[in-house]
């Protein structure tokens, strides 16, 4: 090689870091939360306590119908990367961090253009539940003692369920969308020129 085609020492090189490969994930479809058929109880008008517990009842009963969404999510995400060898492993804690900790921008912002402010809060307490509950459980199954207080529960069961699961390791930027089911549904029959 001729002095003037050496390679430039390394000391005055300008080193640039290596970008970080971005892995889209399949979306995260958010379906409606109805009652499926289960009358709430009426509360007595003149005890505020009994109010409280229908109301926390109703919002314990939808935080399970989210974390149904938010652990077929995870499992359909787990499957793509089985089946997409080029995607580098993903755990399940990676994927609670994902939704949990770190979500992508865009998800962050469609949260609050739905008017979600502490959905991270929301999250984690509809997997903590779906840790124990699959299903909404039925008002037999559950007693008001636990309603009272089922955020605590709630905070608590997703505390354990992470911590009962490795350290999540970096392997490359993993972003998803998030949908409701109906916007889902419209995008896909636009697609599909219907």
């Amino acid at each position: 090689m001729a002095d003037n085609d050496q390679v430039p020492q390394l000391a005055n090189a300008t080193l640039v870091p290596a970008l970080s490969t971005v892995h889209q994930l399949p979306p995260l479809i958010l379906h409606p939360i109805s009652g499926q058929g289960e009358v709430l109880a009426e509360p007595n008008a003149s005890d505020p306590e009994s109010r409280r517990v229908e109301a926390h009842r109703l919002e314990l009963k939808m935080l399970c119908c989210l974390g149904k969404d938010l652990v077929r999510w995870i499992g359909q995400c787990l499957e793509f990367v089985h089946l997409n060898p080029e995607v580098p492993a993903l755990s399940e804690g990676q994927l609670l961090d994902l939704l949990v900790k770190n979500p992508p921008e865009r998800v962050v912002h469609k949260m609050q253009e739905w008017g979600v402010g502490d959905f991270r809060t929301i999250f984690a307490r509809s997997l903590g539940l779906a840790a124990v509950f699959p299903h909404p459980p039925a008002r037999e199954h559950i007693s008001d003692v636990f309603v009272r207080d089922f955020a605590r529960y709630a905070d608590t069961l997703y505390r354990v369920r992470r911590q009962s699961l490795p350290a999540a390791t970096e392997s490359g930027t993993f972003l998803f969308e998030v949908y409701a089911s109906g916007e889902y549904a419209q995008l896909l029959e636009r697609s599909w020129g219907l």
